[in-house]
């Protein structure tokens, strides 16, 4: 009998939050257009490269058009199977994707969250505001920076090169 399996021939329950993964993957792979799913999965792979977190992606047009809001809610569901897989943490694959909505800075807000916060108003919206202002943050670190920068007579130094 192999490890994975019982004796009633079910997988082993610990290796159920991979085999769920590994099952979600295929699916999209049959489901979603082979350019999208592609795309999913270079997202995917550069989030786990650079160890998760908040990243920037520079995406191009071609990309851009593909990385649609579905796609967007697939990367989500994906990020909560693979956060189940760390023992303790199983129930991240239940979770749920909630739309934020729209704040001052940030748009198409979106977030996986346990089914209790995805019916709760209150709760999400207090998480839009909490991004937002984040975001907002972002945005005024990186106006000072390009000031400084400009002040300095560092921007706009690699566009006119050499005379």
């Amino acid at each position: 009998m192999a490890d994975s399996e019982h004796e009633d021939g079910d997988a082993n329950p610990s290796e159920l939050p991979a085999l769920r993964l590994k099952l979600y993957v295929e699916s999209l792979q049959v489901l979603m257009p082979e350019r999208q799913f592609k795309l999913l999965m270079d997202v995917l792979r550069g989030y786990a490269e650079l160890g998760g977190g908040r990243i920037a992606m520079k995406l191009d047009d071609e990309e851009r058009e593909l990385f649609t809001p579905a796609v967007q809610r697939e990367l989500l569901v994906l990020l909560g199977l693979i956060g189940a897989l760390t023992p303790g943490h199983e129930d991240r694959a239940d979770r749920v994707v909630a739309d934020l909505g729209d704040g001052e800075w940030a748009k198409e807000v979106m977030s996986l969250v346990p089914l209790e916060v995805a019916s709760d108003p209150a709760r999400l919206r207090e998480m839009r505001d909490r991004l937002d202002a984040a975001e907002g943050r972002r945005a005024s670190d990186r106006a000072t920076v390009e000031g400084i920068a400009e002040a300095s007579g560092m921007a706009g130094a690699e566009e006119t090169g050499p005379s």
